[in-house]
């Protein structure tokens, strides 16, 4: 793992807080006096050219997505820029915990709790929706639940713009499993109502500790979200339950029309805990409703198929629950069933159904002799495949051992040419025989030892010029030394030694500031590279005394726009200096004095 950039753009980056197909950093921005979120674009080892573009292409469109909305209840992404070929967006720090954490730490929430955060994801989601942004990735770890008690929707990498060209092809599905809509799952085209079923099964998580659709393997998670109703647990009352069911409708006309009506609902059914309610009688749907109050309008049949005349004669009338007088989309078949959008299971119409007589079995395609002549014949072609590819892999390392001994052959002889080199030569003449030498090598193990050799003759060649005062051609080598052997923590403090010797010659401070940072940089990079413990203290402590020692003159020169860079140079230097030295408390007194 590489250690994060010092700077990207005009942000200056603390720490890395979190990794995943990204990396995102706690940074500061100089320019408006604030602690932001940086998070940077990684692309996959092995990418193609077009893997590569639709990836810019996609992390650009999330911050646009998320650039373009403004809501107490959403991250705030403030700006998207390149440096160097690295791509980023900067967003509003957020501190607290997701809500992934808080279930995992307490089973559940209790109601109120869980109604106020969905009451928030709507509120943002109806924002979003209004924008023409569509979620697509509504979960727990993308709830951010602040120390303040707010609520704040993340992560917008896979949001669908409706105003622009979509970047998933058809059939191709982005989401997490557990909380996909029936049309995300099967990579239909989506709206707003396949986020109003991700809050649905996050409702029913938050208040249960369980997802609605479960399973051990995607396939089950699906095929349970296709197929299968959610169970009213007990902890759940009625008038809640209804807006969760709703939610969950396997057909999005099924569902609220939009994140304000849910959240409208929603809220009436928690007003509605307050006050007692009627005992609920069962419904056809699966869930409990309440019975109609006196007085009240006759219970509308959503199926059409009106029922027995209730007493006092009054009838019930066919109704479309959703308001909309076109077909439902529960179409009807010939066996008198009621056939659900997506392949699940049919629902009956109420009342006793008819007899139901199955069709007679279907022909074999094919007979039985001929089905017995295939399955010996792929047999064969199952046997013959198997050893021609048991032939080719034993060709191939034949061939691979062959190249192998051949290449050890050679590189033997050239070590026997190689070694024949007098040590009494001049340094410069004896890297330019191994720089040859090794450019005939075909063994990574040699050509690494030739790389560590090469290596000490530069940090040799180094040491000449350093005793010569030539401080440019010193540094040149050690350079190119630390290039060929990256891992020996030696190198680095050749360099930092030099910058050390180089700072105390220099009379501006500007110029000797520059040089005790890029020392203090190179006794951290041997410390972090040292094994042994007692030089790894030494090497922090030479580079908490060269940050220290950069802060003090960068303050020196009274310039008002270097006081945070001292200030982040002093934090590296605390971080380092041994606890309750001299050297700490210098460190403390400079640091305050600044701030």
């Amino acid at each position: 793992m590489s250690a994060p950039p010092s700077t990207l753009g005009q942000y200056q980056i603390i720490r890395e807080i979190a990794r995943s197909n990204d990396i995102v950093y706690e940074a500061y921005d100089p320019t408006m006096n604030r602690r932001v979120a940086v998070k940077e674009l990684v692309m996959p080892g092995g990418a193609t050219a077009q893997q590569q573009d639709e990836r810019i292409q996609r992390f650009k469109r999330e911050a646009q997505a998320a650039g373009t909305l403004n809501h107490p209840n959403i991250m705030t992404v403030y700006s998207f820029a390149e440096d160097a070929g690295r791509s980023f967006m900067a967003m509003e720090f957020l501190d607290g915990h997701n809500l992934r954490n808080e279930i995992d730490t307490k089973g559940f929430l209790t109601l109120d709790r869980a109604c106020e955060i969905a009451i928030d994801i709507l509120a943002g989601l109806g924002h979003a929706h209004s924008k023409g942004v569509i979620h697509r990735d509504i979960k727990p770890d993308n709830i951010q639940l602040l120390s303040n008690g707010s609520v704040k929707i993340t992560d917008f990498g896979i949001a669908r713009l409706t105003f622009q060209p979509n970047l998933t092809l058809d059939g191709q599905v982005f989401g997490t499993p557990s909380y996909m809509s029936p049309e995300q799952v099967v990579g239909r085209d989506i709206d707003a109502r396949s986020d109003l079923f991700s809050v649905g099964t996050l409702l029913y998580e938050m208040m249960t500790g369980q997802k609605p659709f479960s399973g051990d393997s995607v396939v089950a998670i699906t095929y349970a979200i296709m197929n299968n109703e959610p169970v009213q647990p007990a902890q759940i009352p009625w008038r809640v339950w209804e807006v969760i069911y709703r939610s969950l409708d396997k057909s999005p006309v099924g569902r609220y029309a939009s994140a304000e009506a849910m959240s409208q609902a929603l809220s009436d059914a928690v007003n509605a805990q307050t006050s007692p309610a009627p005992d609920p009688v069962a419904s056809p749907y699966g869930y409990s409703v309440p019975p109609p109050a006196a007085g009240a309008p006759p219970i509308i049949n959503p199926y059409g198929s009106p029922p027995p005349p209730a007493a006092g004669g009054v009838s019930y009338a066919p109704y479309n629950p959703y308001g909309n007088p076109s077909p439902s989309p529960y179409s009807f078949s010939g066996q008198n069933q009621y056939q659900q959008p997506y392949g699940g299971p049919s629902m009956p119409p109420p009342g006793t159904p008819p007899a139901y007589f199955p069709p007679p079995p279907r022909r074999p395609l094919l007979k039985p002799e001929t089905e017995e002549f295939l399955k010996k014949l792929l047999l064969y072609v199952i046997v013959i495949g198997s050893l021609l590819a048991l032939l080719v892999v034993g060709l191939s390392s034949l061939a691979e051992y062959v190249q192998r001994v051949n290449a050890e052959r050679q590189d033997q002889q050239l070590r026997q040419d190689e070694l024949a080199t007098d040590s009494r030569v001049p340094v410069n003449e004896r890297i330019q025989r191994l720089e040859d030498f090794r450019g005939k090598l075909q063994s990574p193990a040699k050509i690494t030892e030739a790389n560590r050799r090469l290596a000490a003759l530069y940090e040799e060649e180094g040491q000449s010029y350093l005793a010569a005062g030539k401080f440019a051609m010193a540094e040149n080598s050690f350079k190119n030394a630390t290039t060929l052997d990256p891992y020996d923590p030696a190198l680095y403090t050749d360099l930092a030694s030099l910058y050390e010797q180089q700072a105390q010659a220099e009379s501006d401070k500007m110029q000797r500031a520059t040089l005790w940072m890029q020392a203090g940089e190179n006794w951290q990079t041997a410390a972090n590279k040292e094994i042994n413990s007692v030089r790894r203290k030494q090497f922090e402590t030479q580079t908490a005394l060269n940050y220290y020692n950069y802060a003090n003159d960068v303050t020196s020169v009274g310039d008002a726009s270097l006081r945070s860079e001292a200030r982040q140079a002093l934090y590296e230097a605390r971080r380092n200096a041994p606890s309750g030295s001299d050297l700490a408390v210098k460190i403390d007194a400079l640091l305050a004095n600044i701030r």
